[in-house]
């Protein structure tokens, strides 16, 4: 019976994560809908399907919960696990925060700008794939799940090295200042999905670590 709830648990969370998968792979068509291509009415479809996917993950999340309080699992790991599937989800929730601070205002991004947040974009999406390699491990060969974590922690970097660079260069602009903290405003929003990212990767190292205790 306890095997059977340990794999009961470990199905929900590949099912929540791949929700997460399909909301950020929405959010990625959306926000280079918008940047790349200029098409805000695919942008906003690609922003409701983010939406959509986002609230069938916080679905999958409650019928974690539900089974983690009810018993299944030892206590430790139960808190484990809860922790781990609250930070995939910030992810999704990250991802929908940034659309709705892009779509609702409408912001114009900088034509000089829009390659270096094409290239954040692409790296977050990089990120993810290690997150989800990462987690799989953790159910499989839990020291092979470091190999990814080290990989998010990289990439995040770089992310950051992009955001100095690209908000150094929006206040080099000759726009209205208004203007560059909506720019400002919107970039961080989407950098939060790698610090979020970074999180989750600590919080792995931790329940690796702590299986050899």
């Amino acid at each position: 019976m306890f095997w059977k709830k340990q794999k009961e648990i470990e199905g929900l969370v590949f099912e929540h994560l791949d929700r997460v998968d399909k909301s950020l792979q929405y959010f990625i068509q959306s926000l280079n809908a918008y940047v790349q291509e200029g098409d805000i009415e695919k942008a906003d479809q690609m922003a409701f399907e983010t939406h959509k996917a986002e609230g069938q993950a916080d679905d999958v999340r409650r019928r974690v919960e539900t089974q983690l309080l009810a018993g299944a699992l030892m206590p430790a790991s139960r808190r484990d696990i809860l922790q781990l599937v609250e930070q995939v989800d910030r992810l999704a929730n990250a991802a929908e925060n940034a659309l709705d601070h892009l779509l609702i205002q409408r912001i114009e991004i900088p034509d000089v700008m829009r390659p270096a947040i094409l290239e954040i974009t692409s790296k977050t999406e990089l990120i993810f794939s290690h997150v989800k390699s990462a987690i799989s491990n953790l159910f499989k060969e839990m020291e092979a799940a470091l190999e990814h974590t080290a990989q998010i922690e990289h990439i995040e970097g770089e992310i950051d090295h992009i955001e100095r660079k690209v908000l150094k260069q929006l206040f080099e602009q000759d726009l209205d200042l208004a203007h560059k903290l909506q720019v400002n405003g919107f970039v961080r929003s989407v950098v939060e999905l790698s610090d979020r990212a970074e999180d989750l990767s600590d919080h792995i190292e931790l329940m690796v670590a702590q299986r050899h205790l």
